[in-house]
């Protein structure tokens, strides 16, 4: 690639600076090299740009482009006009989607530019490695933290006859801490340890700087009581953040138990719809919602809460589940694209690689919490939307209180450095096990026959901000990548139209049953500590409500509902005493 072209206008600094230093690595004789930069920065424009570079510097006439799901190699495929066009190259491409059956016809078509996934390397490793010989490939590795070096997929790229290769991703760092394939690394003193070594890293405080990148964030994150059995039958109370004091198995049981559970799911739930409503109700058809489900199941659960909640929201679910197959997948996503869809519930179907502008809204109700995974779901929603003014650029995140959310929130303060290998263990680090590791679809017969603990009741205990002006939170400053937030823009002056106002009164009065269901039941458990077991105390509450305040037979409206889960509530307080 010329000097002029590596610096085109069109190309962010970052970018440019990439291809400039990949060309570079080149001719010194560099056959491998990572590039590491963060969601929405344009991976494929580099990747795209990597093969300009090396046809200019090794003659390279191919270039294969790797991902490790479907979504991300179609949402390649669609890119390379797009990134040919910005790195300002007049290059004939001859793109082809790989298709195993029907690799040999590839050289009939004379196709040079062929985008496939690490899976169907994997499966026909001898049959892609016939395709490089007797071409000089360039092959592009995109996510390229899947390719540990004891990795299956490693191993069949191994066996390409490849001129050069760049490695691509924004969290390059594996949960079991086994070395990229074909990456760097060097010691670092302060890491005690090896660390990667990328030949560039486009910081997200970098790509904040620069603007237009990434949306400004704002994470709520809601706190609970709870109230727990353990498995010697022990009940104590603590609150959700303070859940690391549990032991492992316990805290295990208890997450499981709260995805599931409706006194926890049901606040996140409306908080995530009722501000995805908000949004759109501003903005017309311009926000969506992604939501992140533990597994298949729980995903058809969720699904079935909001047609029940919040039926004016559109949802589509897409997992790995018998009853959803690829081609119905793959329908519900072009669906969720194109709009027809308001919300998508998934379960490791769009966590990485899954570009959707529009998603401005976040509930995460999974397993994962180490920092590397959580800033790739982050960066589903993070991706800047050009089609919306700065002020609609905000990703509203949902999420329960966890002791493991620290180490992210501290990532998202400072932007930390990446942590040390701890290679020959083949174990994962500790600190960064996940509970899918352990979850309801994976448990040993062991793990099921030990006694579990029981949550005996959940109560909402408050919220935490991440605030995306980065006001104080707790009592501490927060910023960006630490990089402090500008200061609020006042909204330009407009002619006031015609006043519409729409009340939605099903969900009034949904959230007024739910609100006094919840602490009538509160109110009837606890009563039933203080009298005799054979009471029905439901029916108690009931009735004496009913005499002091003169409302009987069915209540019919919020403010009824609402009146009568105020007096429940104090029956509940009362009773504790």
């Amino acid at each position: 690639m010329s000097a002029a072209n590596a610096s085109h206008l069109r190309l962010r600094p970052g970018q440019a600076e990439a291809l400039q230093r990949f060309a570079e690595a080149l001719r010194r004789g560099s056959t491998s090299e990572l590039v590491v930069v963060p969601v929405g920065y344009g991976k494929t424009i580099i990747g795209v740009g990597s093969f300009e570079v090396a046809s200019g510097v090794l003659g390279a006439d191919t270039c294969l482009y790797l991902t490790p799901t479907d979504v991300l190699r179609t949402q390649v495929y669609n890119g390379v006009e797009k990134a040919l066009t910005v790195i300002g190259s007049s290059r004939t491409i001859r793109k082809i989607l790989a298709e195993n059956a029907a690799l040999d016809r590839i050289g009939a078509t004379a196709a040079n530019f062929i985008v496939a996934s690490y899976q169907q390397v994997a499966a026909a490793p001898q049959r892609y490695a016939r395709l490089c010989r007797g071409r000089r490939v360039h092959l592009v590795c995109d996510e390229a933290h899947h390719l540990g070096e004891r990795g299956q997929w490693a191993q069949a790229l191994a066996t390409l006859p490849v001129q050069s290769i760049l490695l691509l991703s924004a969290t390059p760092v594996r949960l079991d801490r086994d070395p990229l394939a074909g990456a760097r690394y060097v010691y670092d003193d302060e890491a005690e340890g090896q660390v990667i070594d990328p030949l560039v890293h486009i910081t997200m405080r970098q790509a904040w700087k620069e603007g237009r990148i990434l949306k400004r964030l704002n994470m709520q994150m809601k706190d609970y009581a709870v109230e727990l059995r353990n498995a010697e039958g022990e009940v104590y109370e603590f609150t959700a953040s303070e859940m690391a004091e549990l032991p492992d198995f316990d805290q295990r049981c208890v997450r499981q138990q709260l995805r599931w559970n409706e006194d926890y799911v049901a606040p996140l739930v409306r908080e995530f719809a009722l501000t995805l409503i908000r949004k759109n109700e501003r903005v017309p058809g311009k926000h969506q919602g992604l939501v992140f489900a533990a597994t298949t199941e729980h995903a058809n659960h969720l699904n079935r809460m909001f047609g029940r909640w919040h039926p004016s929201l559109r949802c589509a679910v897409v997992h790995s589940g018998e009853d959803v197959g690829d081609a119905e997948n793959a329908r519900r996503l072009r669906g969720f694209h194109n709009g027809d869809y308001d919300v998508l519930i998934q379960v490791k179907k769009a966590s990485e690689g899954f570009d959707a502008p529009s998603v401005s809204v976040l509930l995460k109700l999974d397993a994962v919490f180490s920092r590397e995974p959580v800033i790739q779901q982050l960066g589903r929603g993070l991706r800047y939307n050009h089609a919306l003014p700065a002020a609609e650029n905000i990703l509203n995140v949902f999420i329960g209180r966890d002791p493991r959310l620290a180490s992210i929130i501290e990532h998202l303060e400072r932007e930390s450095p990446p942590v040390a290998l701890r290679p020959g263990t083949g174990e994962p680090d500790p600190d960064t096990v996940d509970d899918d590791e352990w979850d309801e679809e994976t448990a040993t017969d062991d793990q099921e026959e030990r006694p579990a603990a029981e949550i005996l009741d959940v109560v909402e205990a408050g919220d935490a901000y991440l605030d995306e002006t980065g006001r104080f939170v707790e009592g501490q400053q927060l910023t960006m990548f630490g990089v402090a937030a500008p200061a609020p823009v006042a909204p330009t002056p407009s002619q006031p139209g015609p006043r519409v106002e729409v009340v939605d009164i099903a969900g009034e009065l949904q959230d007024a049953i739910e609100y006094c269901r919840t602490w009538t039941n509160r109110a009837a458990r606890e009563r039933a500590r203080h009298f005799r077991g054979g009471e029905n105390h439901h029916a108690a509450l009931n009735l004496a409500y009913a005499r002091e305040s003169g409302r009987k037979g069915t209540l019919s409206t919020p403010a009824e509902y609402r009146h009568k889960g105020d007096w429940m509530k104090r029956q509940y307080a009362a009773f504790l005493g």
